[in-house]
């Protein structure tokens, strides 16, 4: 009878939450402040709790053989209670020994908890495989049952879980209670060990079990969405992944605390549960990470490299033949552009010769993707949703594209002509269908949206073959107007530079302020422009000069008012002040550069 109390007794002591009670205050620091008169009394009133909480438990036990189903739960409660308060008043019980014996040796009490501890390790290890063995009968069970009684399973897989790692919680503090009282721990310690790292590897295998049977669900609520079976199989994997990280994590660190090695145990969980920062700060659990990831590459490239190389070499033997064949095109495109009496824009012959080459090349990388087996419905999938997106976020450039598309169909200008553009005058350098470069006459390079371009007015100033050149000079009122105007043609006609054809002109077109002037408007090739107004404004002055036909300057007729107020004094004939106002006028021609006073 004694020996059977002390089983339940030490079996009770491993039931309790008490992994970090020695970190806490524990009883013994409250009875070390109490006199020894009350920590004997309240020893005597933990025994008398004892074995009152002993009795019942025996009794629940006794109940729990012909009780029903839904009696034999309550009985479970109450008995898991019932040794949850027996394992309150142990441990109390123990720290009260402990300060007893600072007084005085306790002979007849540490006898007692000495025998228990030696005589109850072993069933310590039994519970752990009983509760092991509920555990994996319960999850042989998701087999037989539904989808909507897989939830209910879990959670009851769960509560045993949960008392299964408070066992293994009880047992390091079992062995560190042995080790207090001085007692030889290398044979639990062992078989401690042992059911430690078993435990570790089922929740390894479990674990990945579970995330196959994740991925797996998963591919099938892709292919039938909304299925209720699949949702709730689905959840119930989650709650089984999520508890078995939790029980591995606190098995983890019991092997730890036992100085055992968990490097490979740790980077599993690292990998499973994504939280690298609980992983990297150790340098074994990162070495042992980089070797699995390591591994792994290896036999991936082991199983899988052989096949990816040939996909890789046709691939890349695609695309070496579809630029070969786009090269080709090309060239074929280009010639048949030289060749052909199409009036096309530098811009959309370099856009057409452009596009067929880049056509032929996607066709050839689509063809060298199918190659290496990936899907090409949802990767143009993918670019429509991209090009979407990037339709709203780059509305500028698309309004660009556009008006580059308008001014490629109407062709107001081309490369190479000289125009002014949304207030930039110049040569055009290059174009496309986003923007339009331009080199300004003093070569400054600008370049010009095609929406600033053609939502202005577009002036080509090189645009016709032939331009007409507008000149005026004017001469004197004194001058010989037939003979000014002899001179401007014979001007005109020596100038190889002048077209015949349209006839240039030179006619007597207003009578200035100061001069007579002449509009002289000769015809030339655009090209030339420039050279015939610089050599016919050169030649005009030279001429005018040698034939004596001046070219006059502005002259103005300035009128001069001088008024003299003479007041006299008419005091002797008693009449008022007679004002006599004497003017006189003066006229005369001044130089525009003389001042003058009006």
């Amino acid at each position: 009878m004694q020996r059977s109390f002390l089983t339940v007794l030490a079996l009770m002591l491993l039931l309790t939450a008490t992994a970090a009670a020695q970190d806490q205050p524990t009883a013994r620091q409250l009875f070390a402040e109490m006199p020894a008169a009350e920590v004997g009394q309240r020893a005597s009133d933990l025994l008398a709790g004892i074995q009152e909480d002993i009795v019942a438990i025996d009794y629940y036990g006794e109940r729990l053989a012909t009780a029903s189903r839904e009696d034999s739960l309550v009985l479970r409660l109450q008995r898991f209670d019932r040794r949850e308060a027996v394992m309150a008043d142990v441990h109390e019980l123990a720290d009260a020994l402990l300060e007893l014996e600072d007084g005085g040796a306790q002979a007849e009490l540490r006898d007692r908890v000495t025998q228990a501890y030696e005589v109850i390790t072993p069933h310590v290890w039994e519970l752990v495989r009983e509760l092991t063995v509920e555990v994996d009968a319960s999850r042989a069970q998701r087999q037989e049952v539904g989808a909507a009684e897989r939830s209910r399973l879990e959670n009851r897989i769960g509560r045993v879980s949960q008392r299964l790692d408070s066992v293994f919680a009880m047992g390091g503090t079992h062995l560190h209670k042995m080790a207090v009282l001085g007692q030889d721990t290398t044979a639990a310690q062992s078989v401690y060990t042992f059911l430690l790292r078993t435990r570790a590897d089922d929740l390894s295998g479990r674990l990945k079990l579970d995330r196959v049977r994740a991925e797996e669900l998963a591919q099938l609520r892709s292919e039938t969405p909304g299925d209720g079976d699949l949702i709730a199989l689905s959840t119930a994997v989650a709650k089984s992944i999520e508890r078995d990280t939790a029980s591995f994590d606190a098995t983890l660190k019991l092997m730890e605390t036992a100085g055992l090695a968990t490097e490979h145990y740790r980077a599993q969980l690292v990998t499973i549960t994504q939280d690298f920062t609980s992983g990297l700060l150790d340098a074994k659990v990162t070495a042992s990470l980089v070797r699995r990831a390591w591994e792994s590459l290896v036999n991936w490239f082991a199983e899988s490299g052989p096949t990816l190389l040939v996909k890789v070499l046709v691939f890349l033997a695609v695309l070496f033949v579809g630029r070969i064949l786009a090269r080709l095109v090309r060239r074929a495109v280009e010639k048949a552009l030289e060749r052909g009496n199409v009036n096309l824009s530098q811009l959309l012959r370099h856009m057409i010769v452009t596009s067929s080459y880049n056509v032929i090349m996607a066709l050839a990388f689509m063809i060298g993707l199918s190659q290496l087996g990936i899907s090409l419905g949802p990767l143009l999938a993918g670019f429509g949703v991209v090009g979407f997106i990037l339709g709203f976020a780059m509305q500028d450039s698309l309004s660009n594209l556009a008006a580059g598309m308008m001014i490629l169909v109407n062709r107001p200008y081309d490369v190479g002509d000289l125009v002014d553009v949304a207030g930039a005058f110049g040569k055009v350098e290059k174009m496309s269908l986003v923007s339009t470069g331009i080199l300004t006459l003093d070569n400054q390079k600008l370049v010009v949206p095609n929406s600033k371009i053609w939502g202005d007015i577009i002036k080509n100033v090189t645009d016709q073959s032939i331009r007409r050149v507008d000149l005026v000079f004017g001469i004197s009122y004194s001058d010989d107007i037939p003979k000014a105007e002899k001179i401007l043609e014979e001007i005109l006609a020596r100038n190889e530079r002048v077209l015949d054809d349209p006839e240039p002109m030179v006619r007597l077109h207003n009578l200035g302020d100061s001069s007579v002037d002449f509009v002289v408007r000769p015809w030339v090739k655009t090209d030339d422009y420039w050279e015939v107004h610089w050599d016919v404004t050169r030649a005009v002055k030279m001429r005018f000069d040698e034939e004596g036909v001046s070219i006059p300057f502005p002259q103005r007729d300035v009128h001069i008012y001088e008024e003299r107020v003479a007041q006299r004094d008419l005091a002797a004939t008693g009449g008022d002040a007679l004002h006599s106002v004497e003017q006189t006028d003066w006229s005369s021609e001044t130089q525009p550069d003389q001042d003058a006073d009006e």
